[in-house]
Order: structure tokens, then sequence, then C-alpha cells
């Protein structure tokens, strides 16, 4: 069969996303040299003329036979130990397919490549079958059996405390952090240690990025040097007297911003950010007038764990085990995630206020429409707060009820709710509950990471049976499944990034004709929407517009390395998804959105690696 009469769906593969399966054929297996003009030439083989878009996923056994028939090839015609020549892979490969042979015809594998949970079909393959890759055979047993203990909820004091050190530039892990006693109790003196780790990482990135083809100057080297061009990278904020500044691990220096320019359709630009100033320094004043502005670059995400954090469990996955987070073990995750195409997440809006009715009656609906799914049971649905209208504060000096009985009064509905679908608690579904802005917490000034609801709130002895499946987690918290790692925050971001927005009257980003005419609202929102994302996923950090954060957990809410997705509850803007330097971004939007009628609500196919907006 000749590879033109197969129907290829084009598709540009990233280095990064490939490379593990690359490297294992080429390096592992065949001991030759990987070098990234080979690995592009393969990626571009398998994205654009072998495989296309199912690569991973239907035809992931046959992308393997492709790469390794090409590897074997190459070994035999004794083109070298690296595997590098542009032109001789793409000569192997065409003459292999001129006349393909029968030990690398693609396999009809499960399973399918829907994008859709009721597109799953009774064809499943067993998900403890044997896989593919070599590994320990005992390793390789206990993996399959006891995959569970990788598909996990882990709130921020559950995982390693990891910090950077700028100094020889590494990572180090501290693995007893999830024994630290006052999870909630913020300890402002590593407020200055913290950021300076974190902005001479972001800076060590961005110059890695553009091959330190410029020099970043210290703030504390502009005095004297008047009238001289500089490049400054560091943290932008207002002082005591409301003066703009820069500043970094040297000291600050004042900013004059009147004549900046900075790409606006991309990014929010405000208080708190890591950013790259290019200006003029004048001694009179001693003021920096900034002539342009630009944000961090990021690193992929294979990149950081293989090199960066050199494969160390970052996440706490494997801290009882004796597995690395090398890329045979992040491939054989890979291989189980395909064969478990009955696992499915449901994600609800933010703001599901249980002292309303209606939402109530919503979720009765919804979670009736997921109990008599004939296909299969979510493995997860999560709830987000907040879980009530109004804030829980109590005035003691007040005749009036006490809120939170009520909290909890109207936590008891939602369970005896849930309590009513015993196919839900049959296929043991778990319940996951992530607390907003108005649930209880011990500061009102909303510090983050937020502990989750505390666990004297729910009447734990009238939902015995229930009770060991709902999950009171943390604001953010990181949903580890497998070899993906997926944020969930309930913050509104949109209304923060917009009010603290820092306006500026000239620079050359803003379109005038664009200004003249009524541009589409969706459109707008559209823009905006990829804003949000590509401002936090390029600041590297889930709040870098807080002040005040719980310092000893500000490695929780850094993407070091980025994430594969981050799901928000946003409720000040509608919901939407984007994508941005890798990192798929989901907003879920208000549970109930009275605008237009709809429900926040998203199925995640982790399979697939698909977001798909669910409605009754």
């Amino acid at each position: 069969m000749n590879t033109n009469e197969r129907l290829i769906l084009p598709v540009d593969i990233p280095n990064h996303v490939i490379r593990p399966i690359v490297y294992r054929i080429v390096t592992k297996q065949h001991n030759l040299l990987l070098t990234t003009k080979g690995l592009e030439t393969i990626a571009y083989l398998i994205g654009r003329k072998a495989v296309g878009s199912d690569w991973r996923t239907t035809n992931l056994n046959y992308t393997k036979k492709v790469i390794d028939a090409i590897v074997r090839d190459w070994v035999k015609q004794g083109l070298g130990s690296k595997f590098d020549d542009r032109e001789a892979i793409v000569s192997i490969y065409k003459g292999i397919f001129d006349a393909v042979p029968a030990s690398i015809e693609p396999m009809e594998i499960d399973p399918g490549n829907s994008t859709s949970i009721q597109d799953i079909t009774e064809n499943t393959p067993n998900e403890t079958s044997v896989l593919n890759i070599t590994m320990d055979p005992e390793q390789e047993k206990d993996l399959i059996e006891n995959y569970n203990q990788f598909i996990k909820f882990s709130s921020f004091y559950d995982q390693p405390l990891l910090r950077y050190d700028h100094l020889n530039r590494a990572f180090r892990l501290e693995t007893n952090a999830s024994e630290h006693d006052h999870k909630n109790v913020i300890n402002p003196l590593l407020k200055s240690e913290i950021l300076i780790q974190r902005l001479e990482l972001l800076k060590h990135k961005y110059l890695k990025s553009i091959n330190n083809s410029i020099k970043i100057t210290p703030a504390k080297d502009l005095l004297g040097r008047n009238e001289e061009l500089f490049t400054l990278f560091g943290i932008i904020r207002k002082n005591f007297k409301n003066e703009w500044i820069l500043e970094d691990s040297s000291g600050f220096v004042k900013l004059v911003l009147s004549h900046l320019e900075y790409d606006d359709k991309k990014f929010f630009f405000f208080s708190g950010q890591a950013v790259i100033l290019d200006g003029i320094y004048f001694t009179v004043g001693e003021e920096f007038q900034v002539a342009q502005v630009t944000f961090p670059k990021t690193e992929t995400r294979g990149e950081s764990i293989l090199k960066r954090l050199n494969k160390m469990d970052y996440l706490g996955i494997n801290r009882d085990n004796k597995y690395v987070l090398d890329e045979d073990f992040w491939i054989k995750l890979e291989e189980i995630n395909l064969k478990l195409t009955r696992n499915w997440i449901v994600f609800l809006g933010g703001d599901l206020f249980l002292d309303s009715q209606s939402n109530l009656d919503k979720v009765d609906q919804i979670l009736a429409k997921l109990d008599s799914d004939n296909i299969s049971i979510p493995k997860f649905i999560v709830f987000q707060g907040s879980f009530t209208s109004k804030p829980l504060v109590m005035d003691v000096m007040a005749n009036s009820k006490n809120v939170f009985k009520e909290y909890s009064d109207n936590f008891a509905s939602l369970l005896q709710l849930i309590s009513k679908y015993e196919h839900l608690k049959d296929a043991k579904t778990q319940f996951v509950f992530i607390p907003g802005d108005n649930d209880p917490w011990f500061d009102k000034n909303q510090i983050y990471p937020r502990d989750g609801i505390p666990s004297f709130i729910i009447k734990k002895q009238f939902f015995s049976n229930l009770i060991s499946n709902c999950h009171f987690k943390s604001n953010p918290v990181r949903l580890i499944y497998l070899n993906q790692e997926i944020l969930i925050v309930n913050h509104k971001y949109y209304k923060h990034f917009v009010t603290s927005n820092i306006q500026i009257e000239n620079h050359n980003f803003n379109d005038e004709s664009e200004e003249n005419f009524i541009i589409d609202k969706l459109e707008m929102q559209s823009k905006e929407n990829f804003k949000i994302a590509n401002t936090i996923v390029t600041q590297q950090h889930l709040f870098p517009h807080e002040n005040t954060l719980n310092w000893q957990y500000d490695h929780y809410l850094q993407l070091n390395p980025l994430p594969n997705s981050i799901v928000l509850a946003d409720t000040s803007c509608m919901k939407y998804e984007v994508e941005t330097n890798g990192v798929k971004v989901i907003n879920l939007g208000r549970f109930d959105s009275s605008s237009d009628g709809s429900i926040g609500w998203c199925e995640y196919i982790p399979f697939n690696r698909a977001y798909v907006w669910a409605h009754l």
C-alpha cells in the first residue's frame, strides 16, 4: 500500500511533543545522537506525510513503527552516529514508502479519535492490558496495576517544596514540605527572597531564548550614566510616592512611561509584572524613560522537566515509589492514558451558589444526565465556588441568623442530591470542591493559595456512604492525570486585569482605524480572552498581580514547568477556550450565566486531551 493512498490529516507537531518517542527509538534503542535537525525532520514526516493528526492516538503504534523503520535503515546504510541529515532521512522515508513492508503497516487499534465521550464504543481495550514500552517487568506490572496513584487532585500542601537557586541555576526539592504544620500562616520574611529567585529564573529563560544577544543592566549600575541606552529586567510597581518604578535584585529606578510602546493586543500591563524595558537613563531626576516594554519568554514543558528540573519528581507523585520521571516513565503513562478511554472529568462553572434553588435544580438535572449515561460515568465531577452568594461574615452583636449553619445546611442539600444517584456512587465517582471568594477562609484578604473548605462545615454523619468520595481541595489545585498536569484556578482574572491595566496615551500598537469603527463585541472579547491567558502563561505565575501571597507556597503558584492546561473559573467574563505557548486555557465562566441562559459546564477527555462544552 502506497502512503499516498492513506487518508492523512496533516498536522504540525511541535518538537518537544514528539521528542520523547523519537529519542527513545533513535538514542535508547539504536544508540544514535538525536540532533534538532533530525528531530524536526521526523516531526515533519510523521505530521505531514506518514501519519498525520492521529499520530499519538489511534496510530501511536504505527508512528513508532515508521520511526523505527527509518532509523533501522539509517543504521543499515551506515550513515553515521549522528541522526541529523535531513535529505538522507527524507530519502530513506521515500524509499520505504515506495514499497511499504507489511511489518510497518498501520495497526487498527482502539481508542478512536473522537473528541466526544458519546463517541466511545464498547470496543475499548482492557485498561490493564500489557503495554509496549520496554521497562523492567516488575516495574511495568506494578505501574499498570497501580496507575490510579498517578491520578489525583493535589493541593498546595501535598506537593514537595520546589525552590530555585539562581546562583547555581538549579532547582532543589524539599520533600518534607507536606509536613509543614502552619500552612495558613504567612511568613512575610520570605517575600524578598522568593521574588528575587522568581525574577532571576525568568531572566535566565529570557536570555537563553534570545541567545544572550542583549545585555541586561542592573538598576544600581545606572547611576551617573546620563543619556545612555539600557535594557532592564525587573518587576514594575508603584512606590510610596505613587511613582512607577522598576525593581530588581540590585535596587530600583524611577520610570517615565509616557512614551513607551507595547503590544496591547497580546498582553495586559499592570503592577507586579516581570517586564523587559528598553529606554534611556537621565541623571537629571534619576529617571529611566521607557521606550519599549516586552514580556518574558517561556520554555516548553518537556525542556523544563527533562533539563531544567533534571527529571526530579516535582509533583510528588512518586515519593514512595522507585520510578523516576524519565522518558520511559512518561511514555508508559501516556500509553496507559490511551487505554483509559472510559475516563472523563466534568468541570462545573464558578459561583455555584447553593443558596439558590435554581442552581440546585440545575445540578440535579446534570447529575441525572450523568447518572443515566449508558456508556461511562465520569471519574471526577469538579464543583467550583463560591458556594454562597454572600460572604460569610458573622456579626455577633446583631440578632441575625447563623450564616455558617446556613452554609452547612446548603451543603447538606447538595450532598443529599448527590446521594440519590446510585449509578454515580457505584462507579465511585469522586466529587471535588474548589472554594471561591465567599467561602469560609481564615483571612478576608483572600491570600493565595487558599486552603479547602474546612471539614467541620460538612455534616459528615448524615452522608457516611458518600463523604469518602468528596474532596475539599485548595484554590488553586492541580489535577495530576498520569503524565498530564492540569491547573484549576477560581479567580476573577478579567476584572483584576482590566481594572489594574496601565493606561498609556501614546503608543503605536493601537490601530487607529479600528477605533473609528464599531468592532464586533465577540471579536473584542476573543482578543481579551487571549490576553488573559497569554499574560498568565508568559508571566509563568498564577497571581503576578497580587502583592500578598503565602510565600511559603509560592512555588505552587509558579508555572515551572508549564502545565498541559489551565482550567479557570473566572466569573467576571464569559466562557472561552484558547491556546498560548502550548498551554490550553479554558474558562468555565459562571455556572448559571443568566445573560445567555447557558450553564458553565465542560467535559474533559484525557486520552485525547479534548475539552467539550456540554449542555442539558
